[in-house]
C-alpha cells in the first residue's frame, strides 16, 4: 500500500451553539492522506485554528516526503517529516501541521486493521472518559457566567473551565466583517474582585455538585502577568477548592511555575504552548505543574503525547488533555489516548464548533454524568463527505488572533 495524495480541507464552521454565547466563526484545517487502497486517513491540525490559510502551503512542503511511502509506517514518515524541516518544525506551525498529517496515519492504520486507535494503543483501561466543558465561560458578567455554567450541567457536564477575563460580544455587524470575539483582559486591581465574586456566586448556586477550574491564558500571550499577581489569584481562589489553574505564566517562565506550584494549594496546569518532549522536559523535570496540557494536534501527534504522558507519569504527574481548537479529528484522537491511559485525568470538550463535531465524529460524544463512552469505530472514527466540505465551506481571515 502506496500514498497517493495529501490534501487539506480548510473548514469554517459557527463558534458555538450555546445560546448564551457569541456566534463568531471558527476554522480549522484537515488533512487527508489517500492511498492506493482506496482507504483515506483524516487528522487535524491545530494550526489551522490560528492562521488557516498557512497550513496548505506547509502540507505542499511536505507532501514529497509522504508520496509513494507506507503508510503502515509511522514513526519512520513522521521522523522523516521532522528531518525534512529540523530548522523550522521543532515548534509552531511545522510542529502542528506534522501532527495533523500523524494523526491522519493513524486514522489509516486504524480503517486498514478494522480497529478503533485505542486497541493500537493497547486498549481501553476504562468504559466511561471523564470530560469537562470548556470554550466559554468567562467571568462577566456573573449573571452570563450562572447561565452558561448551567447549560453545561443540563448538558450533562459535571465541570467546567472559567476564563480569569471576559469575552466581549462585537456586534453584529463587526461579527459579520471579522468573524471572531475578542478576549478582554481585566485590570489587575479589578480581576481580584472580579473572580472572587463569580466563583463566590458559583458555589452558591451549584455548591460543589460541579467542579471548577480556572484558566489564566498567559502561556504564550503579549505582555503576561508576573508570578506575584499569579500568586496573588491563587490566593483568593484557595476557597473555592478548585480541580487546577490553566496556564497561570507564560510558558517559558519555568522558574515562575517552580515557584507558584511550591506556594499554590490549587493543583496548577500547562503546557497546550508547548511542542515536543523537548521542550515538555523542563516543565516536567523541575516540578512546575502538578497535571501538563499536551495539546495533541499541536504537540507532534499521537506517538508525542504518549512519550509525553510517559515522562510525566514518571515524576507523578497527571495529563489533562488540551483540545482547544479541535472541530473532529483532534478530538477523537484525544478521546481515544484518554480511553487507553490511565493517567489521563480529563479530556476537555471545547464547545466551539459543536455542529461540525456531531458531523465529522461517527461515535456518540454524548455526556452523561461528566463522561463519554469509549469510540468503537475504526481509525479515529471521523468522517468528512464533500457534502460536509461544501456545509463548511471556508471564510477567509477567520483564524483567531491573540
Amino acid at each position: 500500500m502506496k500514498i497517493t495524495n495529501v490534501i487539506t480541507h480548510l473548514l469554517t464552521s459557527r463558534w458555538t451553539d450555546d445560546p448564551a454565547f457569541p456566534h463568531a466563526l471558527h476554522s480549522t484545517a484537515v488533512i487527508r492522506i489517500e492511498t492506493d487502497s482506496g482507504v483515506d486517513g483524516l487528522g487535524e491540525s491545530t494550526w489551522g485554528y490560528f492562521a488557516p490559510e498557512a497550513v496548505p502551503a506547509m502540507v505542499e512542503y511536505f507532501k514529497p516526503v509522504l508520496m509513494g511511502k507506507d503508510p503502515m509506517e509511522i514513526s519512520k514518515l513522521t521522523r522523516e517529516l521532522v528531518d525534512d524541516s529540523v530548522w523550522w518544525s521543532r515548534s509552531g506551525a511545522g510542529c502542528s501541521v506534522i501532527s495533523g498529517i500523524e494523526l491522519a496515519l493513524w486514522d489509516l492504520r486504524g480503517k486498514i486493521l478494522k480497529q478503533p486507535v485505542h486497541q493500537l494503543l493497547g486498549g481501553a483501561v476504562r468504559h466511561r472518559v471523564p470530560v469537562y466543558a470548556s470554550g466559554g465561560p468567562s467571568l462577566w458578567p456573573v449573571e452570563d457566567l450562572v447561565r452558561k455554567v448551567d447549560y453545561y450541567a443540563k448538558m450533562g457536564y459535571r465541570a467546567t473551565k472559567i476564563s480569569t477575563d471576559y469575552y466581549d460580544i462585537p456586534s453584529t455587524d463587526e461579527l459579520q466583517h471579522q468573524g471572531r470575539i475578542n478576549m478582554v483582559k481585566f485590570p489587575f486591581s479589578q480581576k481580584l474582585d472580579v473572580l472572587v465574586e463569580g466563583f463566590t456566586k458559583l458555589r452558591e448556586v451549584f455548591g460543589h455538585d460541579i467542579d471548577l477550574a480556572v484558566d489564566g491564558h498567559q502561556g504564550a500571550v503579549p505582555n503576561p502577568i508576573p508570578v506575584s499577581e499569579a500568586v496573588s489569584i491563587v490566593e483568593a481562589l484557595e476557597p473555592f477548592r478548585l480541580r487546577f489553574y490553566e496556564e497561570p505564566l507564560a510558558y517559558t517562565n519555568i522558574d515562575g511555575y517552580c515557584e507558584l506550584r511550591a506556594r499554590s494549594q490549587i493543583p496548577i496546569a500547562g503546557g497546550e504552548s508547548l511542542c515536543g518532549l523537548d521542550q515538555f522536559h523542563s516543565l516536567i523535570a523541575r516540578g512546575g505543574v502538578h497535571m501538563i496540557q499536551p495539546d495533541i494536534g499541536f504537540v507532534g501527534g499521537i506517538s508525542e503525547t504518549v512519550r509525553i504522558m510517559h515522562h510525566a507519569e514518571a515524576s507523578n504527574i497527571s495529563t489533562t488533555i488540551h483540545t482547544g481548537a479541535s472541530m473532529g479529528p483532534s478530538l477523537a484522537a484525544s478521546w481515544h489516548l484518554a480511553a487507553a491511559s490511565y493517567s489521563v485525568d480529563w479530556l476537555e470538550h471545547v464547545l466551539a464548533a459543536t455542529s461540525i463535531q456531531k458531523d465529522m465524529l461517527i461515535d456518540d460524544f454524548s455526556v452523561n454524568d461528566g463522561t463519554v463512552g469509549v469510540p468503537t469505530a475504526p481509525g479515529l472514527g471521523v468522517k468528512l463527505t464533500p457534502e460536509l466540505i461544501e456545509k463548511y465551506r471556508f471564510v477567509p481571515s477567520s483564524g483567531e488572533r491573540t
